[in-house]
């Protein structure tokens, strides 16, 4: 494996230097660790990190799951969580991010060499999937999503919401579903100077499809849609409130 440049997200300064003595004696690059997410983003704006391992339940407002989200969004680059317990709820969330990988601890040395390995190379493949997008160019305000081997004409005012399924994405519309090869975040780079935004890991929606929301939660037609605590904030901005 080629050597990488690694930021280490972890609480406890003990495991903290374990870890990074580990990524050294394989022949890695520790940028620098960091006890919370607000640390966390500064070393990845200075040096630029190709992978994260991040413990989950760090301290602070912005735990490791939250974290991931973050990261992916500003940086894309793959992270693999870590964490020694979490409760079901924790481990849901953290699922729903979409890890690279994943580390219990304690852990050694093949342990963790295994799982960046993998990591790198779920992360290759999706980086290919993104050179043959299945989202084309917007013309007339209608967006032409590639379906098996049909281009197939969408009108954007009629997309519901678009929602991750793995390598996919599936447009929904009041009429039917279209799943489509492409990143969600492709997906949000199409869509974004339209009327959508994203509240979720998995979801992208209609903000004037929206009939309403409630704490963690938004409806649209009859379907319950997840709003993340990295996304609420943003999501509240572009509503119109009275």
């Amino acid at each position: 494996m080629n050597k990488l440049k690694v930021l280490v997200v972890e609480d406890d300064l003990m495991i903290a230097e374990s870890v990074k003595d580990i990524l050294e004696l394989l022949d890695h690059e520790v940028v620098g660790i960091a006890e919370d997410a607000e640390t966390a983003i500064q070393l990845c704006n200075d040096h630029e990190p190709q992978i994260a391992l991040l413990d989950i339940q760090i301290g602070g407002d912005i735990d490791g799951v939250d974290l991931a989200e973050l990261i992916n969004d500003q940086f894309d680059i793959p992270f693999i969580f870590t964490t020694a317990f979490a409760d079901d709820a924790t481990v849901s969330r953290a699922s729903e991010r979409g890890p690279f990988g994943y580390l219990v601890k304690p852990y050694g040395v093949k342990d963790i060499n295994a799982a960046i390995e993998i990591a790198m190379s779920a992360y290759g493949r999706l980086k290919k999937a993104q050179e043959n997008p299945g989202v084309s160019k917007i013309i007339d305000n209608s967006l032409f999503l590639k379906v098996d081997s049909k281009l197939i004409k969408v009108k954007i005012d009629d997309i519901l919401y678009v929602e991750a399924k793995g390598d996919y994405a599936l447009f929904k519309t009041s009429a039917k579903g279209y799943i489509v090869h492409s990143t969600m975040k492709r997906v949000q780079e199409r869509l974004d100077q339209y009327n959508f935004a994203k509240v979720h890991r998995s979801y992208v929606v209609n903000l004037s499809k929206i009939i309403d929301i409630e704490e963690s939660n938004l409806l649209i037609e009859d379907k319950v849609i997840p709003i993340s605590r990295a996304n609420k904030e943003a999501l509240m901005k572009r509503l119109n409130k009275l």
